[in-house]
Formats: structure tokens, C-alpha cells, sequence
């Protein structure tokens, strides 16, 4: 076996040498008559060989400065602000509102209609039809992990009370209505953001509330479910989470004591199951009504759309563009200890502020709203990073010619 995985590896090396006296001989013969960069060479070619000399100047280092293109910009970007503007924008900003929309229409109008029909409402009334309470009925028992703890204490809460209430599936209205008061509730943040920004006299306060609009809650709007609190239970969010929670907790305890940390610790754990069992709930709850819209022969168009920002709810599940924005928020504001201190935080919110502030008053407003919306990590790369360029390509330069060495090799 030794003798076979020490053959295997010759010949790995030997493949690896030929593909880059391969890439040496197209050099050759397809660089300049100065000796600068090739004029035809594909791209893992220019890439084997840039990778070869790279070793060869950084391996013997001590100390190699691979990061020598690169320094940051000290006006934090904003001289490269209105970069920023391309036509496409308005193509994003124009997707990014209509999947706002329809996804707040087919919460409201499928929320709502479930929640109508899994009360008890006579077959006279005009809003629930004998279908719609029969798919009620059929889908009343289904399995869900609070399922049979919510219409135990719905029930034994009816009987203590002595209120006649009657409902046929105590399950599903919760769900439904646990995603509608979400909703409202990110809805009027939304709206709080708009008055604040409009009518407050207070310039970082109205900055701040234009950037949670645009950068913050339109985007959650955009994906929004009750399937969102899975967010909050899956395995990577709970570790981030966890490692900042202990800290914090930490610090409460020697300031508030031992009570006040148990206290704390019993509310995390808590709240991170109620959010993984709503989720889940919320998630069966949304595979019926999916179920229900492909389940027949000549689908409607309100039953297509609810399939497609069903998948898109799905998808938005995790944030991920979210996630890497605050990702890479953490590795520029948060230091070498990747813990945003509150001096870090306040920096990061006022950056974000004057940002915003700055985009509006470079371009117009329609052109400063289609940037809002669709700002993404790649711009912020751009604004943030500063590449030298003399530096970058006497780099390439260097590396891509052909010397006396090389061709001897």
C-alpha cells in the first residue's frame, strides 16, 4: 500500500509539472515583446502560473505582506458613491417591491381565509364555503409538534371560562394568526421608519430610521413568514448567538447577580425552542396550503403565486444576504476579536447613516431609492476597499514575465 500511494503521488506531481511546463511554453510564446502580461492565456493557466511564482516569492518569508494591494478607504467610501449608479437598479428595485407585495398579499388573503375558516361559522355565511371548511376539517387533526398541547389548553381554557367557543382547528388559527400579528408588527416598523425619516428634526435619528427601512425591514418584508423563527433556531445562529449571550450574561451576572443570570439563561433557552417549534409548526401549516394549490387539475393564478412565494419563503428562511452583510460588518467594525463592542456598534450605525444620506443627495430620488433597495455586500466592497493600482499591476507584472530564472527552469 505504501509503495502504491508513493507512486500515486509521483504521478500527481508529475501531472502537476507538466501542466506547468505547459503553462511556461504558452507564456512563451504568447507574451509581449516587453515581457509584460500574456496576450491569449486562459484563465487557470494565468492562475497555475501566477500560483507558482507566488510560492516561490512569499514561501521563504517570514513575514509576507499578502495584503499589499489592498488599504482601506479612509473616507469611508464616499468619494466612490456615485459609482454606485447603473441602470439595472431599477430592474432590482422593481423585483424587490413586487415580491414585497406578493408576498404580503398571500399571507394576508391565505392567513386570514384559514383563520375565517378554522372558526365556527355557520354554513350560511357568505365568507366560508363548504370546501373550505371540509379542507379545514381534513387537515385539522394533521400532525403538529404543539399541536395537541394548543387545543388541550384552547379547550380547557373554554371550559374553566364557560365561554361557548367553538373553533375547528385551534392549531391552525394560531398559526395563522401568529403570522399575522408578525406581520402587522413588521409593518408598522416599516411605517414607524417612514414618519420618523419624514418628520423628525433630529438628523442622525432620521438617517438611522431610513437606513432599518431600506437595509433592514423592506428586505424582511420581501421573504417575511412565520417560518422565519427557524432562523433563530438553526445550528449556526444559535452558536453566534450563544457565544454573544454568554458574555452578556456574564457581565449582568456580576452587575445584577446570580438570580438575574439563571433568569436570563431560562429566557434564551426558552426562547430558542418556542421559536424552533412555531417554526416548524408554521412550516407543515404552509406545505398544506401549498399542497392544496398544486393538488388539482387547472391551478389559478393566486394558487401559482402562493407556490412561487412559498419557495421564496422558504428560501428567506435564513437571511443569507443578511447574515454576510453583518459578517462582514463584524470583520471591519469588530476588531481582531470579532466582538462588536458598543463603540463598534455606534460606529457601524453612524457609517450606515451617513451612507444613506449621502446616496440621497447624490442622486435623485428615484435613482437614490433604486440603490437603497438593491445595495448589497459587493458595493459595500467597493466603497470600503481601495485597490493600488501601481501596486496591483507591477505585482502582475512581475509575477506573469518570464525571466532568465524561469526559462532556465
Amino acid at each position: 500500500w505504501l509503495q502504491f500511494h508513493q507512486k500515486n503521488q509521483r504521478r500527481t506531481t508529475d501531472r502537476q509539472l507538466a501542466m506547468l511546463a505547459h503553462a511556461r511554453a504558452a507564456m512563451a510564446t504568447t507574451c509581449d515583446d516587453s515581457g509584460g502580461s500574456p496576450r491569449h492565456l486562459g484563465y487557470h493557466v494565468q492562475t497555475e502560473l501566477m500560483e507558482e511564482k507566488c510560492w516561490q516569492k512569499y514561501s521563504d518569508c517570514e513575514a509576507p505582506d499578502f495584503f499589499e494591494v489592498l488599504d482601506f478607504a479612509r473616507d469611508g467610501g464616499f468619494a466612490e458613491v456615485h459609482e454606485l449608479w447603473n441602470v439595472m437598479r431599477y430592474v432590482g428595485a422593481v423585483l424587490a417591491i413586487g415580491m414585497m407585495i406578493s408576498n404580503l398579499a398571500t399571507i394576508v388573503i391565505n392567513d386570514s381565509h384559514y383563520l375565517i375558516s378554522s372558526a365556527h361559522i355557520e354554513r350560511s355565511s357568505s365568507n366560508v364555503t363548504d370546501d373550505d371548511a371540509s379542507y379545514v376539517a381534513s387537515i385539522s387533526e394533521d400532525y403538529m409538534i404543539s399541536g395537541m398541547l394548543v387545543d388541550s389548553i384552547f379547550y380547557i381554557v373554554s371550559d374553566v371560562t364557560g365561554l361557548d367557543i367553538q373553533i375547528r382547528s385551534p392549531r391552525i388559527a394560531l398559526v395563522g394568526a401568529l403570522e399575522l400579528i408578525l406581520l402587522c408588527l413588521l409593518v408598522m416598523k416599516a411605517f414607524s421608519c417612514i414618519m420618523w425619516s419624514l418628520t423628525t428634526d433630529n438628523q442622525r435619528l432620521r438617517w438611522s430610521m431610513a437606513m432599518t427601512l431600506f437595509w433592514e425591514t423592506i428586505p424582511e418584508l420581501t421573504s417575511f413568514s412565520a417560518m422565519r423563527l427557524l432562523h433563530f433556531a438553526t445550528p449556526s445562529v444559535v452558536i453566534a448567538d450563544l457565544f454573544i449571550f454568554m458574555e452578556y450574561s456574564k457581565a449582568r451576572g456580576k452587575h445584577d447577580g446570580r438570580f438575574t443570570q439563571i433568569r436570563l439563561w431560562v429566557q434564551f433557552v426558552l426562547g430558542k425552542l418556542a421559536c424552533l417549534v412555531l417554526g416548524i409548526d408554521a412550516f407543515l401549516f404552509k406545505v398544506r396550503i401549498a399542497y392544496r394549490n398544486i393538488h388539482k387539475q387547472d391551478i389559478q393564478w393566486f394558487g401559482l403565486l402562493s407556490v412561487a412565494m412559498f419557495i421564496v419563503q422558504v428560501l428567506g428562511i435564513v437571511q443569507l444576504s443578511m447574515f454576510v452583510r453583518g459578517r462582514i460588518f463584524l470583520f471591519i467594525f469588530g476588531g481582531e476579536d470579532s466582538v462588536m463592542e458598543p463603540h463598534e456598534q455606534a460606529l457601524q450605525n453612524v457609517w450606515q447613516a451617513m451612507l444613506v444620506r449621502r446616496i440621497w443627495y447624490t442622486f435623485s430620488w428615484h435613482q437614490s431609492i433604486a440603490v437603497l433597495l438593491t445595495f448589497n455586500e459587493d458595493d459595500f466592497q467597493k466603497l470600503v476597499l481601495n485597490e493600488r493600482n501601481e501596486v496591483k499591476h507591477s505585482f502582475a507584472r512581475d509575477e506573469l514575465r518570464m525571466d532568465d530564472s524561469t526559462e532556465s527552469e
